[in-house]
């Protein structure tokens, strides 16, 4: 349980670290306040995230976990995708 709760917090704690990290806003993260060492913060927890969940429950388990799929999804559209979304809204 408490390795799940572990998996929860790494995961949520990255998205915001992103958005944060590719809006260049100085935030503070393990790495520094500096927008790219919150982006690889942000994807040193999500890996992380996943490391722990293989260990927990075994990677093949993924996919009958309905609410870390869900936020690993949500993590790693906006690791994909976060910047491109960004410039889309910013020319409106």
């Amino acid at each position: 349980m408490i390795l799940d709760f572990l998996i929860g917090v790494l995961i949520m704690n990255a998205l915001p670290h992103f958005v944060l990290g590719i809006t260049k806003t100085r935030f503070l993260g393990m790495f520094g306040y500096k927008p790219t060492a919150n982006i690889w913060y942000a994807v040193v927890q999500f890996v992380l995230a996943l490391v722990i969940f293989h260990i927990q429950h075994g990677i093949e388990t993924i996919l009958t976990n309905g609410i870390f799929l869900g936020a690993a999804c949500t993590c790693l559209l906006f690791l994909i995708f976060g910047k491109t979304i960004l410039k889309f809204y910013q020319n409106k």
